[in-house]
């Protein structure tokens, strides 16, 4: 596989995965409620800009960020680089 199409299905691949976010919740996170010393769990949220402005709980979008702008390109950036290590072990190119 040539890296051109590598870097082109990674990109489509990882927006595909942003985009579904949107709707599917399948972004590791932790909510924890607004109070002083808050014990966090682990859940799956979305990252609908609509359905995160919730003032009774805190989210961190993969355990690192509250910012959807942050957690954004964190997710297009860790796709893109599981898709494209992927693609360097599973694709095998042609030796002449």
């Amino acid at each position: 596989m040539q890296f051109q199409k590598k870097v082109v299905d990674s990109m489509l691949i990882s927006s595909a995965v942003l985009i579904s976010s949107f709707i599917l919740p399948i972004i590791p996170c932790r909510v924890a409620p607004t109070v002083p010393n808050p014990s966090y769990k682990w859940s799956l949220c979305n990252m609908n800009p609509d359905l995160a402005s919730e003032t009774s709980s805190i989210k961190e979008y993969l355990g690192y960020s509250t910012s959807l702008t942050e957690s954004y390109f964190l997710v297009l950036l860790i796709t893109f680089i599981a898709v494209m290590i992927f693609f360097h072990y599973a694709a095998k190119t042609k030796k002449e």
